[in-house]
């Protein structure tokens, strides 16, 4: 008999966690309402209270859904293994980087734009869930291809990783835009940053006396 119950509670537990995300999405961390959360969730506030008590514990459970860090978990980044190739190496990490924020940019954008005020904790959270695990990706590969020579090692690795997930971030919100034309799409823009990278960071080859 429990296991129904169990099943029903984890089911009004999911649907509360996916209305608050869209609802917080879309009216921000201030203007959600719980009972605008309830209603997304198709029930009502008594339930929602029943499951999180406040509107910030439900706040940092939808943080901790979407933004978990548990590597393999549906939309957190599991950063594919390096290669011998550095320029297929940068595009895949590229590609992990744009997808995961692209699935997420809604709520990225509101936790950006509003968590600084009150919400810390959440923020370092979605700054180390959404970013950290890819830089730390491109980081190591650069690192690995600033040794063998392919890449200088100025800038270091960090701050070059900084410099082109900063670009990549960039390129997601231009390509999300409605209100831009561009006359490009994200491939193409994905390639013109590796290629920026691999040019401006343009090592000598290993051994090389020149």
């Amino acid at each position: 008999m429990k296991a129904p119950s169990s099943s029903r509670a984890a089911g009004t537990r999911a649907r509360l966690l996916a209305g608050a995300a869209r609802v917080f999405a879309r009216h921000g961390l201030a203007g959600a309402t719980t009972r605008a959360i309830a209603r997304a969730a198709g029930v009502n506030e008594v339930t929602l209270f029943r499951h999180f008590q406040t509107k910030e514990r439900l706040l940092a459970a939808v943080v901790g859904e979407n933004f978990g860090g548990d590597p393999g978990r549906d939309g957190v980044p599991t950063p594919p293994p390096a290669t011998a190739d550095l320029r297929a190496d940068l595009t895949r990490l590229a590609a992990e980087y744009d997808r995961l924020l692209t699935a997420n940019l809604p709520l990225v954008r509101t936790m950006l734009g509003e968590i600084h005020h009150h919400h810390r904790e959440q923020e370092r959270q979605v700054f180390r869930a959404v970013f950290q695990p890819v830089k730390s990706a491109l980081a190591d590969r650069i690192a690995a291809a600033q040794q063998a020579g392919e890449l200088r090692a100025d800038p270091g690795p960090d701050l070059l990783a900084d410099l082109f997930t900063g670009m990549l971030f960039t390129g997601v919100l231009r390509c999300a835009s409605r209100d831009l034309k561009l006359k490009y799409d994200t491939d193409d823009y994905r390639r013109a940053a590796v290629a920026l990278v691999l040019h401006g960071a343009a090592g000598k080859a290993k051994g090389s006396r020149k």
